[in-house]
């Protein structure tokens, strides 16, 4: 099963992560570089830890309207795919939740963004990097967990 309609609790060792979809663009950030930071500099999809008294859809909905300035509240909710854990903290599970956008308005990058792409799965390139696979799209790599839930989305015909 790809896509999945219950919503997560959350709890300590949980994140949420947004697969934003506008079109056939989805959105990728590049974290800024900070020191003590575990993703610093990376390129990954908006989203981060849970907090007590929300759900995981609260979590993302959340740290997306920080991240990017993006409120998911009236967009489109898909599902949410099978967590996964990133190779640095494999204790933590990732939720990976689906967005379909069909309009999206002006992305306010907060002081935890360097920068920010909307993406077509045409502009990925399969590449090696640090010996694993990865994914190349204008100068930037996309390796990791969000390697790994991209294919998993490419698979299950979402982008």
């Amino acid at each position: 099963m790809c896509l999945d309609l219950r919503v997560p609790e959350g709890g300590p060792d949980t994140a949420a992560v947004a697969l934003i979809l506008n079109g056939r663009r989805f959105l990728l950030i590049k974290r800024v570089e900070r020191p003590g930071d575990p993703w610093s500099g990376q390129v990954g999809l908006p989203g981060g830890h849970w907090k007590p008294g929300e759900n995981l859809l609260g979590t993302v909905r959340r740290e997306v309207a920080e991240e990017v300035g993006i409120k998911l509240a009236d967009s489109y909710w898909r599902g949410v795919m099978e967590p996964d854990s990133p190779m640095n903290a494999p204790n933590l599970k990732v939720y990976p939740f689906v967005f379909q956008l069909d309009e999206v308005g002006e992305i306010r990058p907060n002081d935890e963004v360097a920068g920010y792409r909307w993406t077509a799965r045409d502009e990925l390139r399969e590449v090696e990097w640090r010996g694993r696979p990865a994914f190349e799209v204008g100068g930037w790599i996309v390796w990791g967990l969000t390697y790994r839930f991209i294919r998993r989305a490419m698979a299950c015909g979402l982008i």
